[in-house]
């Protein structure tokens, strides 16, 4: 009876000791928004597929509510690796927090104006003398929007609204106080599907061909002190989106969409179609160029705080 007790001492004992451990070895990885399907779709592919599992990481999903906040648990380095984007990860970068990209997600952005199909607005040239909302003022909404009312020849004719959040800006589009929007299309597509609004404006069709939009970010001192986990990371990353973009993978994903975003079935069909996910993470560095021109001359950095793309970018873990 004494040996057992001893036993089962040192059983509960070593559960103590290896307990904490064991949760100090659970990989927190960031995203920039909770329910933006480009963020969560590889890091579910990845867990319920156990891809994570097989490179060795216990992985815990912590997404933040905005870009900006994302920036924050950077630089406090309560997360140490994130999916993000490259417009947030520069402007990061140019003030000082200690970030690489490290991956490309996707190269392409789904941004768009919208309009409510009750309002006057039903072309971009209608939008003369009118209010576009945005979240916030010097925010990649705000940059979107200036940039197509300059493409448009009404840059001197709008006026943006400040609205404070997506939520805030569907409420004041739909009560009509203002005319337009600046969102991406996973924002917009149950709205559209139900015949509310109507995209007059694409973004993409405006920016250069090369672009970047949305990227796997690490904390320099991670890179340097976990390659190995950091690589781990990238590979599995890439191995789910190859997942996603397969045919198997497809009605996973438009089921994983319907559940987290509460999508119609045509819904989520529609928005894995607009999906691009990288399945090799390249980074398209004239894409980033051009990128950082954009936030230079949409006044979202300064000309002199303007980061050099090797400054911004490690990619050992992609080649």
């Amino acid at each position: 009876m004494k040996r057992l007790f001893l036993l089962a001492f040192a059983v509960c004992i070593g559960a103590v000791l290896i307990g904490p451990a064991t949760a100090q070895e659970k990989l927190r990885i960031g995203g920039a928004v909770q329910v933006f399907p480009l963020y969560y779709l590889p890091i579910y592919a990845a867990q319920e597929n156990g891809i994570f599992k097989k490179n060795g990481l216990d992985v815990e999903w912590v997404p933040s509510q905005s870009g900006a906040d994302l920036t924050r648990a950077f630089a406090a380095s309560a997360i140490k690796i994130a999916l993000s984007s490259a417009a947030t990860d520069s402007l990061a970068i140019a003030r000082g927090v200690p970030l690489s990209v490290i991956g490309n997600l996707q190269s392409y952005d789904d941004f768009a104006i919208w309009s409510s199909s009750k309002g006057r607005v039903a072309k971009g040239e209608d939008l003369k003398g009118g209010k576009i909302g945005v979240s916030r003022f010097g925010g990649l909404e705000h940059s979107y929007g200036q940039l197509a009312a300059k493409k448009l020849g009404i840059d001197k004719d709008v006026q943006f609204v400040s609205t404070g959040g997506i939520n805030e800006s569907l409420a004041a589009l739909v009560t009509g106080s203002i005319d337009a929007v600046v969102l991406p299309a996973a924002s917009m597509l149950t709205l559209k599907l139900e015949g509310k609004v109507r995209e007059i404006a694409e973004i993409q069709s405006l920016l250069p061909k090369e672009w970047i939009s949305y990227t796997i970010t690490a904390h320099k001192d991670f890179i340097a002190k976990e390659p190995s986990t950091v690589k781990a990371v990238v590979q599995s990353i890439f191995e789910a989106n190859r997942f996603i973009m397969s045919a198997d993978g497809k009605a996973w994903a438009i089921a994983k969409m319907r559940e987290i975003n509460g999508y119609s079935a045509e819904a989520a069909s529609a928005s894995y179609d607009t999906l691009g996910l990288s399945k090799n993470g390249k980074i398209d560095t004239e894409g980033l160029k051009n990128l950082l021109e954009f936030l230079s001359d949409y006044q979202m950095m300064k000309k002199d705080e303007v980061p050099a793309v090797e400054k911004i970018v490690d990619d050992q873990f992609v080649k």
